[in-house]
């Protein structure tokens, strides 16, 4: 028979979530005795003559009801600010349906193709916001309390939020090694195939479009078999002439060259901006060549951020952006690898200020407002970190002793089971900001509150 021992826990139950916490029969051996009201959670004293296996299954409970918690969190966030970001491209890119004269599925495909790339800086931001709101939420409801109370380390607490950060860490990895780049290709290449497809662009009648800087198409009407009727370009590109072109008919036609634009019937009408001189040529026969701004762009051009990891580590050494930018590709390089650590020193720092139970007169608030000033701190560190080394390779030590530094600083405080914390007259003063922004808060309140009363007529 297995040896058994007594033990004495603590856990919570609120409404009909409890089966999420503790099971509700008694088949790991225990047993609700009584039931004590503290603060705003229910205490279940559990007594219980359980093994040992029975305690590992309500430790697994615990960490699981934390990592469910964390990890619904971390989805909504990554979602919200997955949408602003796509939103804020969208809003960038609206005139390409205004003035590019393109679908709506295209005008989507194009703006979500950019959002990879941001996401990359958005995973660690959804997980700290995620992670303080977990833990912020234990503390108000004494769950830390419970959990302390309960003879649990930090690490029953750590351990959950260290698996998120390593999902996280993983996510940011596929999406900077993979998922960045691929679609940062594929959104060059729809660029490439929006602006080579000009017959959708020029086909809008009686309105001027702009298909780039200083060239501006309009046309009269489109005829059948391609004919376009009333055609006026007016080319600004270069800076010493300004060229109109007009004709009375035009067609566009492919080869292997390129794209082309045969007008007949027309005149063009060349003004000097130097000396105002004007000259007029007329023709029956003319040949506009839209090649220069529908050609794709030469491989030897991507960009570092649009290569895959594998590329960058084995540049082609003939390769004309390579040499003229080798910096970049360094970078780019250790960017994408530093970014998968950020995610633990996010939660470690976090975990390390505010992951004990604190009571209110302990100023919670104040720790997490600390630990968020360091994160931004520390992160905006790294970023600098990462722009120096395109110029100095020396610097490559200082992108990855930033986040393995919070790493270790956060570590140990939570292996030590102690809070981290600044100086007593620094954590004053920190006191004393949240204190003057929680009456701010207050005092806004009560002024909407009030103005609320008054627009429905309801005395205060």
């Amino acid at each position: 028979m297995a040896k058994r021992s007594h033990l004495t826990e603590f856990g919570i139950f609120r409404g009909e979530k409890r089966a999420n916490f503790w099971p509700k029969t008694a088949t790991n051996g225990i047993e609700i005795r009584r039931v004590l009201r503290v603060g705003g959670a229910n205490l279940i004293r559990i007594q219980t003559i359980a093994t040992t296996a029975a305690f590992r299954a309500f430790m697994k409970l615990v960490e699981r009801y934390i990592f469910d918690k964390a990890g619904t969190a971390t989805l909504v966030t990554l979602g919200s600010l997955a949408g602003v970001v796509w939103i804020v491209q969208v809003l960038r890119g609206i005139d390409i349906i205004n003035n590019k004269g393109q679908t709506i599925l295209a005008f989507l495909s194009l703006t979500s193709l950019a959002v990879p790339d941001l996401l990359l800086a958005i995973i660690p931001v959804a997980l700290l916001i995620s992670t303080i709101h977990t833990i912020n939420a234990m503390n108000n409801n004494t769950e830390l309390v419970v959990v302390t109370a309960s003879g649990c380390s930090n690490w029953t607490i750590a351990k959950p939020l260290l698996f998120l950060a390593l999902l996280c860490s993983i996510f940011a990895g596929i999406v900077g090694h993979v998922v960045s780049p691929l679609s940062l290709v594929k959104l060059n290449e729809f660029i490439t195939d929006m602006r080579a497809d000009l017959v959708s662009v020029i086909i809008q009648e009686g309105t001027f479009n702009t298909i780039d800087d200083g060239l501006t198409f309009h046309i009269a009407d489109r005829r059948a078999a391609g004919v376009i009727g009333g055609i006026l370009i007016a080319d600004d590109r270069d800076e010493d002439t300004s060229i109109i072109y007009s004709a009375r008919e035009g067609i566009i036609t492919r080869n292997e060259d390129g794209s082309l634009l045969k007008l007949k019937d027309g005149a063009i009408q060349q003004t000097n901006r130097k000396d105002g001189t004007v000259s007029l040529i007329k023709f029956q026969s003319y040949v506009f060549d839209l090649s220069s701004f529908s050609a794709e762009r030469p491989q030897k051009s991507r960009r570092a951020k649009e290569r895959m990891t594998t590329e960058l580590f084995f540049p082609n050494p003939n390769d004309e952006y390579f040499q003229k930018n080798p910096g970049r590709f360094r970078s780019q390089i250790h960017e994408r690898f530093s970014e998968m650590l950020w995610p633990f020193a996010y939660v470690l720092i976090i975990l390390a200020f505010c992951g004990q139970a604190r009571s209110n007169r302990q100023s919670f608030s104040s720790a997490i407002t600390t630990a968020t000033v360091c994160v931004i701190v520390a992160r905006g560190m790294g970023f600098s970190a990462i722009n120096t080394l395109k110029s100095d390779p020396s610097a490559v030590w200082y992108v990855y002793a930033l986040p393995i530094g919070c790493i270790l600083v956060g570590s140990f405080f939570v292996i030590r089971n102690r809070p981290a914390g600044l100086p007593k007259p620094v954590m004053q003063r920190v006191e004393q900001f949240n204190m003057k922004i929680a009456m701010q808060v207050e005092r806004f309140q009560d002024a909407y509150k009030t103005y609320r009363r008054r627009r429905a007529g309801v005395e205060a």
